[in-house]
């Protein structure tokens, strides 16, 4: 029984120190030092829509005008609203943040006609990215959203059940 306690006090101890030691960042917390660690690609920052490139493993979604991402395919292509680009914008930040786990981020990079969230896997709690920017279109606006992992190879559908729900809420929304 003392060898048992020694070294589950042991493993806890370890923990720690590897806790303490991981980077952390606002928001993704130890996370962000996990994706660190293990390679993962450490996509964080705001998206350059003209440059973006997918990820190589199906960890994400994107919703985006085939003229405006160019390096990347999109898994659907934006439907034009009828209104004005500040108010699609206020709409979608009422969609995103009323799903549990989600909050808004902000940076210097930010832009006028874009958002930025982090929103929580429900079980493992793993941080995953949206950017959305809204776009003027002909007789209205249109977006551009882009949900995607920060740890791991697979996320079974997440980024893109979560895109699909939230188009879906968005027309739905008066």
């Amino acid at each position: 029984m003392v060898i048992f306690a020694a070294v589950v006090a042991l493993l806890l101890a370890a923990g720690a120190i590897g806790y303490a030691l991981l980077e952390k960042r606002p928001g993704y917390g130890a996370y962000y030092g996990l994706a660190k660690l293990t390679g993962s690609r450490l996509d964080i920052g705001s998206v350059d829509w003209a440059a973006l490139t997918r990820h190589a493993t199906p960890n994400d979604a994107l919703v985006c005008p085939a003229a405006y991402c160019h390096n990347a395919k999109p898994d659907w292509e934006p439907k034009i609203y009828r209104m004005a680009p500040d108010e699609l914008l206020a709409r979608l930040k009422v969609v995103a943040l009323a799903e549990p786990g989600t909050s808004e981020l902000f940076d210097a990079s930010d832009r006028e006609s874009a958002a930025r969230f982090l929103q929580r896997t429900r079980l493992m709690r793993f941080p995953d990215t949206i950017d959305m920017e809204v776009l003027r279109a002909d007789a209205g606006s249109t977006l551009a959203i882009y949900s995607r992992s920060l740890l791991g190879r697979k996320d079974f559908g997440v980024n893109n059940a979560r895109v699909a729900r939230w188009l879906k809420a968005l027309e739905a929304t008066p």
